[in-house]
């Protein structure tokens, strides 16, 4: 089951956030994720990624 869906922000492993544009899996079956940063697209595996915080905004 995949972890993040699209349209999500997240965060690298590397501290850099980006907005999940596609998901698929590699011939061996491990999950990746295309995410969107800056414009540029990086190709990460699920492990490297992890949900960015919420950030509530006040009325």
């Amino acid at each position: 089951m995949k972890k993040f869906a699209l349209g999500d922000v997240v965060n690298s492993d590397k501290g850099r956030r980006g907005v999940v544009r596609a998901a698929y899996r590699s011939k061996e079956g491990q999950q990746f994720y295309a995410v969107e940063k800056d414009g540029a697209m990086d190709h990460l595996e699920e492990d490297r990624l992890s949900p960015a915080p919420r950030v509530e905004l006040a009325a």
